[in-house]
């Protein structure tokens, strides 16, 4: 039986519908899993039980985390925030967190993540930290536009097997104080936090980048989707 991977999805609130795209569900597939789609909701109950149904989770990439979440006045560049999206996963990640589930978060997923454990967020980082590498780029998305520095004896490391990475870049907002017990896998050559995982748990981890848009064609990408199933098997 494949694992279960439960996939925090996109949100359009106009038209009410729940989306993902079709690359986060092929990189899972092809590394075994089973993906499954979890309709947000606010119901303690229902959530609780889809912890239960589920062997891993996958936090999508998205909209921006409302910084009430982590104590921190909005900037005025900070994105669109979906308030059920927010009270979803953060209440989905401490169910999964109780049951010591298996987490993998990619751009949005690795924010929401640290903001759940404690951490905070970088609102904009061309006005709050101003770098001149490029992290919000255009199409194609399956291009890498800038390298990471992965460092050693880091999870990423483990996973890559190389002191260096490209990837792509489709961010505004990167993770600022890091949560208590997170260590940080890779930054940028400028400083942005580009991969974390949890210390005493490195089932649980995230990317700032987006390993799925070239998933198909890298080996590097594909490894942390096999790495992230194959944690669901043990």
């Amino acid at each position: 039986m494949r694992p279960v991977i439960g996939v925090c999805a996109s949100h359009d609130t106009e038209k009410k519908t729940f989306f993902v795209r079709e690359n986060y569900m092929e990189s899972i597939m092809r590394a075994g899993g089973l993906p499954v789609l979890l309709p947000m909701t606010r119901d303690a109950e229902t959530i609780g039980e889809m912890a239960e149904r589920i062997d891993g989770l996958f936090l999508a990439g998205g909209g921006d985390v409302d910084p009430a979440h982590y104590n921190t006045p909005k900037h005025p560049k900070c994105g669109e925030i979906d308030p059920l999206r927010d009270d979803f996963e953060l209440m989905l990640i401490s169910r999964v967190m109780t049951r010591k589930l298996p987490i993998f978060g990619v751009c949005r997923g690795i924010q929401v993540m640290n903001v759940a454990l404690g951490g905070t967020l970088i609102q904009d980082i061309p006005s709050e930290v101003p770098v001149n590498e490029i992290h919000l780029q255009n199409p194609p998305y399956d291009e890498p536009i800038h390298e990471i520095d992965v460092y050693e004896d880091g999870l990423l490391r483990k996973i890559l097997n190389v002191p260096r990475f490209a990837v792509n870049s489709t961010h505004h907002q990167a993770v600022l104080d890091l949560a208590p017990g997170f260590v940080v896998d890779a930054r940028s050559p400028e400083g942005i936090i580009e991969a974390v995982h949890m210390k005493d748990d490195p089932r649980i981890f995230g990317v700032q980048f987006h390993p799925e848009h070239f998933a198909y064609k890298s080996k590097g990408a594909q490894a942390l989707f096999n790495y992230f199933v194959d944690c669901t098997r043990t």
